[in-house]
């Protein structure tokens, strides 16, 4: 019998309110996966399993926060072309990296990116505007350590990487969110083929998350283009200190 069959409706009716959720987040601050692959494994998914469904349900959310991005104008699709194969390189690069690691140091790793990310969130200084072209050379210095993270961590890089272009290449929070997308859905698909192949997918489960996955995307990233950056930059705190309290209490009970 297929492990989704054995769990109750309620479990069911939960995960699908809690991809809703992720969905509307992660398309404005990211973090989406921070919420999702807790509840998957609290109601009795397997971790590879568990995985594999954020991932399929990340890609359907993403891509209709990509397209409502992009009917807005807000995409950046000219630095997303130059930083997306550094970006994927050093993802691939990242995950080989992490299969070397122990589990402890990977978990003590993300513990400590997330202060250094909110003291980023909560300065409001921003590097003097460049050119189109230093802009795009710097956008692969910049972005490909944190695809080198998406490989070798993951929690948190769709928000990690909004900080950065907000930060260095002195973009509004409402672009650089929207640019990220497409790249985050890029590294996403990545991770998805590879649980595919394996066959981790549970598709009785997956379907219905990321049909409302993708129902709280569109519904955030609309509230995100309406909002704008103080919306955004405050769904990043609570967002950033939400997995902060979470990596601290893993920490306390292990």
């Amino acid at each position: 019998m297929e492990l989704t069959q054995e769990l109750s409706h309620f479990w069911l009716l939960l995960l699908v309110i809690v991809a809703f959720v992720a969905g509307y987040v992660d398309a404005i601050a990211g973090g989406g996966g921070m919420i999702l692959i807790p509840a998957l494994l609290f109601a009795g998914i397997p971790a590879v399993s568990a995985m594999a469904v954020n991932k399929v349900v990340a890609i359907a959310g993403t891509s209709l926060a990509v397209i409502k991005y992009a009917l807005a104008k807000q995409v950046s699709w000219h630095l997303v072309f130059w930083a997306l194969l550094p970006c994927l390189i050093a993802s691939f690069i990242g995950g080989k990296a992490a299969l070397s690691l122990s589990d402890s140091l990977l978990s003590w790793m993300i513990l400590l990116c997330i202060p250094v990310a909110l003291y980023f969130v909560l300065t409001t200084r921003k590097t003097s505007a460049s050119g189109a072209a230093v802009k795009t050379a710097k956008a692969g210095i910049i972005l490909s350590p944190i695809g080198f993270y998406d490989g070798l961590l993951g929690p948190g890089t769709g928000t990690y990487m909004t900080i950065a272009m907000r930060r260095f290449l002195s973009m509004e929070y409402l672009k650089a969110t929207a640019t990220t997308k497409p790249l985050n859905l890029a590294t996403n698909i990545g991770a998805a083929v590879a649980f595919l192949l394996a066959g981790k997918v549970l598709w009785s489960l997956a379907i219905p998350m990321l049909l409302a996955n993708a129902m709280g995307a569109w519904i955030g990233s609309h509230f995100a283009v309406k909002n704008g950056d103080d919306f955004i930059r405050k769904m990043l705190v609570v967002v950033l200190v939400v997995m902060l309290l979470a990596n601290v209490m893993k920490q306390i009970a292990s």
